[in-house]
């Protein structure tokens, strides 16, 4: 059996094995990770070996020459990367959708330090935290160096030594690679969501049918009709490199497999001499650092996330995308997409999705981006070489062929989206579907009416009073998102609705949810309509005056909904200082709010509203904004996807929440306290916050479907 029949065999195992076990497959994973570890050990000192070896031989005007060829190269797959980007949004059909709260919304943005990717200010940091851009400068410059001194042929000659050692490594390791692939190929199947899948399909889709189409079309047709190499031998050769690339998901670790590949294509030809086998091994690392189709088209996921929010870029996002994109192709996706998105003045929330979907993603990224190596070094050291040729008719052919496989793809995807993705749920459809953590108790709820009255003498307590009664009463306003609302089986539910179930059966009563208004509290506490009000209030001094609060179950962190394309004018505290014509709406008319706003900016304009609905509704066109909490503020974008949360950095402003009881009954405050602080403790709030505010109730969290589970039924 061929190696890359054992490759594909291992892969096609693997993901079966992942399929039959499901979550059991987990241990696979730690022999994939052990399997790229050994991989990886040898690959950063090759880069560096090899380019001061090969750069030390040549002179200064040869090593112009082929980087001059390299550049020009690299440029013309750049625009063709730019054009892909422009063309790729064709294919996403109409959709909205909304995001749940997440910690990283009160983060601070992480500072990104372009000088320390690229300058190796310390080469020993450099090769410590694999630092790629910055050692293979530190090489190039020594390699440079090295090419100037005399006598220098038998510090080269140690480094071909050297070199040749990491090699014969190298591919004691890659002997392994069917096993590799089959316990990487076995951990990732068995162990990503097919949800989380179905989410992004749009994106997962369409990246990868232009991925494949640019791999295994596009470039090898580019590349054959300049060179004498036929495009079979172009597909052909590298496969086998590929296949593991696709399954380590690195470029890196499979860098001398490319060199090796190049060297065999020549070779094939009878090309093969000295300048191409040192200038493959120069131009292979001294390229990697820098964009590739790879990087660049996987910046589609911005296009994809405007139009996951439901809209578009226009023709001004456009240009200002594309002059940005060429600048973030220089970093790793991670680092760039962030900025893109806040750019482009999409919701940096979207950067959740984008992580999830790495997981598939960067194996077919790195796969294009081997591919376009390959590319880059065969064309340049054709041109080197003097082979490289001018054929305008095959070159035409190859370019129609190309664009014609590009629309084609395109549309097919677009077409296939469409019906896929009708009747997919969206984000208001996650919230109100939402249900129970825990069992719940008896219910009666309160929203046109009022239960009776029960005042409480002096005599009494209210507990005493609760118990007698066998019900507990509980107030809870409305548009109180993800707090206290109605699901799509008309239950109020919520966070702190959940809560006062939860109060209510340690009391072992029964309980009453009544609908109420701020400025009812005071009397309805005190004809005994209302015991607790549990609706994501906050600690105010105002408020502390009125009523009684328990312990906090939680911070509330002060945010500002706005719609999405105007989400740059509110990121810092600044932004707002220097706007004093800005209009921001108020719930309830929160002097706590206020108090923050104004201690941290100055005069604020505030104006009261009973809700953030009609301004999400686009009925109030005064206003600039609503002030609202982050954790909460997030719920209404599921229903509105055209806003976005945003809070002001440079640093979170938080607020306490609690819940108010009647004032002076200093006993009921101390239960109610107390068992707060019980339930912090047994994790029962956490696991709540996680559930309601971030959404993890909307989450399926059954068992990750397998034959060994759904089919044989071997396991509950």
């Amino acid at each position: 059996m061929s190696f890359t029949k054992q490759i594909l065999l291992g892969l096609f195992l693997g993901l079966g094995i992942g399929i039959f076990l499901g979550e059991f497959s987990t241990p696979f994973s730690t022999v994939g990770n052990i399997y790229i570890g050994l991989l990886q050990m040898t690959v950063l000192p090759y880069i560096v070996v090899s380019l001061i070896a090969n750069l030390g031989r040549v002179s200064w005007s040869k090593s112009r020459k082929l980087l001059i060829s390299a550049v020009t190269i690299l440029a013309l797959l750049l625009i063709l990367g730019m054009g892909m980007l422009i063309v790729i949004p064709y294919a996403f059909p109409d959709w909205q959708s909304g995001s749940f709260f997440r910690a990283t919304m009160i983060e601070p943005a992480k500072a990104f330090d372009l000088v320390a990717m690229y300058i190796p200010a310390n080469p020993f940091n450099s090769l410590a935290n694999n630092i790629v851009p910055a050692v293979v400068l530190f090489s190039i410059l020594l390699g440079v160096g090295v090419s100037g001194v005399t006598g220098n042929g038998g510090f080269l000659q140690s480094l071909d030594v050297v070199e040749a050692a990491l090699n014969r490594i190298n591919k004691m390791v890659i002997k392994l690679t069917p096993i590799g692939v089959f316990a990487i190929a076995a951990g990732t199947a068995g162990t990503i969501s097919v949800d989380e899948l179905s989410r992004l399909q749009a994106y997962l889709i369409t990246y990868t049918v232009i991925a494949t189409v640019l791999s295994f079309l596009v470039l090898p047709l580019l590349v054959s009709a300049v060179t004498p190499f036929s495009y079979k031998d172009l597909v052909s050769i590298p496969k086998d490199t590929l296949i593991m690339v696709f399954a380590t998901a690195k470029i890196i670790v499979l860098m001398p497999q490319l060199v090796e590949n190049v060297k065999e294509l020549f070779r094939r030809y009878d090309l093969e001499d000295d300048n191409v086998k040192s200038g493959a091994e120069v131009l292979m690392p001294l390229a990697y650092p820098f964009p590739n189709l790879g990087t660049y088209a996987i910046l589609m996921f911005v296009p994809f996330s405007a139009w996951y929010m439901g809209r578009s870029l226009d023709f001004s996002d456009q240009v200002v995308f594309q002059a940005a994109s060429l600048l973030s192709s220089f970093v790793a996706p991670i680092i760039g997409i962030p900025f893109l998105l806040d750019l482009m003045r999409i919701p940096a929330d979207m950067m959740e999705l984008f992580m999830m979907s790495t997981v598939y993603t960067d194996r077919i990224r790195v796969v294009l981006g081997a591919v376009h190596l390959l590319s880059l070094t065969i064309v340049v050291l054709a041109i080197n070489k003097g082979v490289f040729r001018w054929n305008i008719k095959a070159l035409l052919k190859a370019i129609a062929i190309s664009a014609l496989a590009i629309a084609l793809s395109l549309l097919a995807v677009r077409a296939y989206l469409g019906e896929a993705m009708n009747g997919a749920q969206n984000g208001a459809e996650s919230l109100v579907q939402m249900r129970w953590m825990d069992k719940t108790v008896d219910v009666q709820v309160y929203k046109e009416s009022l239960p009776a009255a029960n005042e409480i003498t002096d005599s009494e307590d209210r507990i005493t009073t609760i118990m007698q009664r066998g019900t507990l009463r509980v107030g809870y306003l409305s548009d109180s998102l993800p707090f206290a609302f109605a699901n799509e089986q008309g239950e109020v539910t919520g966070f702190d609705i959940e809560m006062a179930h939860m109060l209510a059966r340690d009391l072992g009563v029964s309980l009453e949810l009544v609908r109420i208004k701020t400025e009812s509290i005071s009397e309805l506490f005190d004809t005994g309509q209302l015991d607790i009000v549990m609706s994501g209030l906050g600690i105010t001094a105002k408020r502390a005056l009125q009523w009684e609060f328990s312990a906090s179950p939680m911070d509330l962190t002060l945010a500002v909904l706005v719609e999405d394309h105007r989400r740059r004018e509110f990121l810092t505290l600044q932004d707002l200082k220097n706007n004093p014509d800005l209009r921001l709406g108020i719930v309830g008319a929160d002097t706590a709010y206020k108090h923050l706003l104004e201690n941290a900016i100055g005069n604020v304009n505030l104006i009261s509203v009973s809700s953030p609905r009609a301004f999400l509704k686009g009925n109030e066109p005064h206003l600039d904004g609503i002030i609202y909490s982050a954790e909460g503020g997030s719920a209404w974008t599921l229903l509105y996807p055209s806003y976005t949360v945003v809070v002001p950095e440079p640093g979170a402003i938080q607020l306490s929440m609690a819940y108010p009881l009647p004032k002076g009954d200093v006993v009921w405050k101390r239960f109610v306290s107390q068992w707060v602080g019980i339930k912090q403790k047994e994790g029962t709030i956490n696991s709540l916050f996680d559930h309601w505010i971030q959404g993890k109730g909307a989450e399926d969290t059954s068992p990750r479907w397998s034959v060994m589970r759904n089919v044989l039924h071997w396991v509950d």
